[in-house]
This record gives structure tokens, sequence and C-alpha cells, in this order.
């Protein structure tokens, strides 16, 4: 995605456009989406969000509620200007799964939780003691602490007084559409991915909702497709310089967002959006569940699909971590040159360091680290050879979560699309697709492109637009070294039994 120029100002867009403003994992950002012509999205602005402030202990992250609203404003009010007004055809909202947000009755915020949120923790696994099975079957989501029906017990519990004041919960883009419009609603795909939907039905999990102790009246409205929330408020119009007539539509969850963004609405592709996580969907034509409940099933953003999701967990987040270890100062690019100068040293250092497909009705602690030939002054060792290691603990994670979606979708795609922050490395795309030995078809723009696509398209028409959308990205074929990496993804699969095997030590 093209950036506003360093130290300079962003040329004027003079085309009609729609803003995403995308809250995902790490920012806010503003980016201006083409209607026509095929031109590429352009990041008008961006913020970091105000740092999460929450009294409840290490495990409660929310955010700070009127410095985001801030924040948010400002952010789409630079994307207005870049675009010129008058070109704004719509926004679309899009946001980081897992962060449930509760309002009271004048739709005032009493919380607006960050995806890190888990203080649920405990009332979650009691839910799943008792009824994990049943949860999975209707919402296919768990564990059940990280959504919105654990969170509402955890109120209960341990903040009654607050508790009684919560009339709705919503997620945070509809909480951004809230601020934008004064209206409340949610989509199908948003209940789903917090937990408050059948995901076979399509419809509110009533039955189970009751037995969990979530009133139905605690969810919004859901919007019929195709529908907006409604227009800017007088005060966000103000605040914007956008005319109040500016509709305002949710494109659903940021992972979502970015399946459509890369056209994969059909069996043949899976969908990989590598940012701070890097969740793997695999679409398919009806919902599949897996009998170990280790993958997700959910809703695509195309109407009468679903998806099966399996995830490696902190990639991205791991690899920058990482990069600040090794060479705090250093860019993202010089970090990927550093990892480039050691393919072909011959060193084989492994890692472990997080990555893996994780068993989502269960994921903890697993004993992780660097296995490496000692004593280091025979072999020698540099920066370089952790670096490589890094990515490939990425790579690896990513192989093992496809396979394991696929074989729960029952489905053998024949490429994979990557995007996310990690599909502009200049290292990975091309690791990737020698890891798993198939094509990958690199999107740089994804979520972007599917969160305008879901406000722009009719949903009868999104899964026929996706085969246009499919052909915006760059395929990367398997290179010479793909044989080789083949089997080192076969040695650290068996060196990471061997590891897991010490994790009680821990």
């Amino acid at each position: 995605m093209r950036r506003r120029p360093a130290g300079g100002s962003l040329p004027r867009v003079m085309a009609r456009v729609i803003l995403v403003l995308d809250l995902g994992s790490s920012r806010l950002r503003c980016a201006l989406v083409p209607l026509e012509g095929g031109g590429e999205p352009v990041e008008a602005a961006r913020a970091p969000y105000p740092v999460t402030n929450d009294r409840a202990g290490a495990l409660a992250h929310a955010y700070n509620p009127r410095l985001l609203r801030e924040r948010l404003l400002r952010v789409l009010a630079q994307g207005a200007q870049a675009a010129g007004p008058g070109n704004v055809a719509a926004i679309a909202v899009t946001a980081q799964r897992l962060a449930t947000c509760f309002f009271e009755a004048d739709l005032a915020t009493l919380s607006a939780g960050a995806n890190a949120d888990t203080r649920a923790v405990f009332q979650g696994g009691a839910m799943d003691d008792a009824r994990g099975p049943l949860i999975y079957r209707t919402t296919g989501h768990l564990p059940s602490m990280l959504f919105a029906p654990a969170k509402y017990a955890w109120w209960r519990e341990s903040r009654l007084r607050t508790a009684r004041r919560i009339a709705k919960t919503a997620g945070l883009d509809a909480w951004a559409a809230l601020q934008l419009t004064g209206t409340i609603a949610e989509t199908r795909l948003g209940l789903a991915e917090s937990g408050l939907l059948d995901v076979t039905s399509g419809k509110p999990a009533e039955a189970l909702l009751g037995r969990l102790g979530v009133p139905l009246g605690l969810l919004p409205d859901v919007l019929p497709p195709d529908a907006p929330v409604g227009q800017l408020t007088a005060e966000a119009a103000e605040a914007t310089g956008l005319p109040r007539t500016t509709p305002v539509h949710l494109a659903g969850p940021d992972s979502h967002a970015a399946a459509v963004g890369c056209g994969a609405a059909s069996e043949d592709t899976a969908a990989c959006a590598a940012g701070w996580s890097a969740p793997v969907h695999v679409t398919t034509a009806s919902p599949a569940f897996d009998p170990q409940a280790r993958t997700w099933t959910s809703l695509h953003g195309a109407s009468g699909r679903w998806t099966v999701e399996a995830t490696p967990g902190d990639t991205g987040r791991m690899l920058d971590s990482v990069r600040r270890l090794l060479a705090p100062r250093a860019s993202h690019e010089r970090f990927d040159a550093l990892a480039q100068s050691a393919f072909e040293s011959g060193r084989p250092v492994t890692a472990f360091l997080g990555p893996r497909a994780i068993d989502l009705s269960n994921p903890g602690i697993t004993m992780g680290g660097v296995l490496l030939p000692a004593p280091i002054t025979h072999g020698g060792l540099d920066a370089a050879d952790i670096a490589r290691a890094a990515f490939e603990n990425a790579a690896f994670a990513i192989r093992e979560s496809l396979a394991l979606a696929r074989s729960v979708a029952g489905a053998g795609s024949r490429e994979v699309a990557l995007s996310g922050g990690m599909a502009e490395s200049a290292v990975f795309p091309q690791l990737l697709a020698d890891v798993l030995g198939e094509p990958v078809r690199v999107h740089r723009n994804a979520t972007a492109t599917g969160a305008a696509s879901l406000a722009s398209t009719p949903a009868s028409e999104l899964a026929a637009s996706c085969a246009d959308l499919a052909a915006n990205g760059a395929t990367v074929e398997p290179g010479p070294r793909s044989r080789e990496c083949g089997e080192s993804y076969e040695r650290w699969l068996r060196l990471r039994e061997r590891l897991d095997a010490l994790t009680e030590e821990l």
C-alpha cells in the first residue's frame, strides 16, 4: 500500500473513493480505495492506540474510549482531506477481532476492550468445562475466555455494580461506527467472531446464550446485507470535514476483510492474513467442524460461504520481538536483509519461538528456544542465523496451520493468498512458497481492498467479484530451495515433538 511520503503531504486523490478505517491490532489506519479504475489503495493516515488502561489486573486490556475516539476522528479527517470530502462515497470500518465492547443504555462506553484482553480466563474455563462441546458445535469457537459471553460473566462476577449498567455488547468495529453515526449495529459475521452466533443457522445463538447467562437483549440489531449502519452525525461530520450524508458500513473483522481482498471466496484458495498473527482461512461451501475443536468455524464475508481457520499464533509479533532484540534500531527492511544473508550459511539453527499450529480448544504455554550446534565457537553463530531461523519458524507454523485447516475443510486449495505486513517483506513471501512447495499469491493491500469491496459490492455479487480481486495478486513460485525447506520443516516437526515432552518442566 502506498503511504504518505516521509515529511511531506499526500497528493489529493481526485476520484471517488471509499475511506477504509482499520482498527487493527497494532494501530489505527485510514486508507483511500478508488471505486473505479483498479487504482492501488493509498494509506492517508495512521495513529498509535492510546495506552490500554484498565484497573482489572494484568490480564485486562481496554482502550481509553475518549482518546480512541479522538484519534479515530483525526485519522478520518486526514483521509477526507487527502481525498477531497466531495470524493468520498462511503466509510468502511474494519477492526481486530476479539475486542469486546460494553455499553450503557444511552450507548455510552463502559469498556472498549482490546483483542489482548484475557481477563475472563477463569469464567471462560468454567464455561468450557461445563458446556465446551455445545459451545463449539454452536459457535464454532473455543476457548470461551476470548469471547463476549465469558467477558460478560467476568463483569457480573467481578464488577457487579458496573455489570448492572451493561445494556449492549459489540465488537470494536461496531464501537467505531457508533462514534460516527450514533447508531449501534452488528453484522452476522461480527456476532460470529464474538461467540454470539449459531454459525450453522446464521442466527443469534439464543438457546446457548440463555444457558450462559447472556440476555438476548445485549445483542445489537443485525444489519441486513448491503445496509449501512447509518450516516454521519453532525458532530462527526464537523470533526472529519465530510458531508453528513456520508454512509458508514461495517466490513467485519480485518482478517475476514483481507480474505475477501485476496479474492479467496472459493474452495480453490486459502488466505493467510499475516500481520501480528497469521490466521489461515480455507473457504468451504458449508460449515465444517473439527472433531477435536482445534480450529474455528465461521462465516465468510461472501454470503453462502464459511471458513475453517487455523492459526499459528503471534508470527509477526514474534518477528518484531526478535528484530528489536537483535538490532533495536534496525528497520524492517534491514532485518529482512539480515535474514536473507544467512540463507546460504548452512548452519542448522532452528527456532521454536512460539508460532505453531495452535490447538484452539486448549492453547497454552509450551517449551521453546533456539537449537544450534555447540560449541558455537566451532561452527560460528551470528545475528543473521537467528533472524533467518525466526522467519523459518513463522513459515513452518503457517504450513502446519494450513495443513490442519485443509484437513478439517476437506479441501485441497490450489493456491495460498498471503496478505498483511509480512506480505510486504522482501524475504517472507519467497520463503513461504519454498516451505509450502506451492505458489503463494501476494496481496499487499488486501484488508483495505476487501473492506471497500464489502461496503460497495452487493452481497449477492461479492463471490463473483472476488475473481477480479484475485487477479490483483502477484504470484511467487517455489524456488530452488523448496526441497531443502521441506526437509527443514519435517526436521522442525520432529524436534518440536521432543521439546513438547519437556513442557512439564516449565
